[in-house]
């Protein structure tokens, strides 16, 4: 399948990203009261919806080399998200990829992270950090495959401190 790569235009796209970075959210809302017996929109401080719409231009604001988000198609149907940002000078942060229901388990998740990967490369990065929920098992698959590793939290994690202790923090050395 012949993906395409969609820099992220929040005009254009913001629907699409609002309704997948809701269905991720919800999705991990799930997956961390069941884990953790905990809801995500109390760690938050508000509803997912809320922070979302607080957190969607943040999210895709960088442009190459201080960042990229991609939205992923093939031909008109949006499959799935990604991006990439600068936390410091060398380290970027894998951000939120994610895929429709339908378009899992085909390799497009691994296709997401190697475009990341080599942007990073491209942008001069030295390495990549990211967050990964416990019940993540198919993700930590696909970053353990492409060389990240676990490490201890880092500072500009978005997720919620109270579960940093079970939550997994990986770095990938590019260099």
């Amino acid at each position: 399948m012949e993906l395409d790569f969609v820099r992220a235009d929040l005009e254009q796209h913001r629907e699409i990203l609002i309704q997948f970075n809701i269905e991720y959210l919800r999705w991990a809302d799930a997956s961390v009261q069941e884990w953790f017996g905990l809801s995500l929109p109390s760690l938050l401080g508000m509803p997912i919806s809320d922070y979302v719409h607080s957190s969607l231009d943040k999210l895709c604001e960088g442009t190459p080399p201080n960042g990229v988000f991609y939205v992923v198609f093939d031909g008109e149907m949006a499959l799935g998200m990604g991006g990439l940002r600068r936390v410091r000078d060398g380290v970027g942060e894998i951000k939120r990829i994610y895929l429709s229901r339908a378009s899992r388990g085909g390799g497009i998740g691994a296709q997401i992270l190697d475009r990341l990967v080599r942007d990073a490369q491209s942008f001069g990065y030295d390495e990549l950090v990211l967050d990964t929920g416990p019940f993540m098992t198919s993700a930590h698959r696909l970053y353990e495959a492409a060389g990240f590793a676990d490490i201890q939290p880092y500072a500009e994690a978005e997720v919620p401190e109270a579960l940093h202790r079970d939550w997994r923090f990986m770095r990938c050395r590019l260099s």
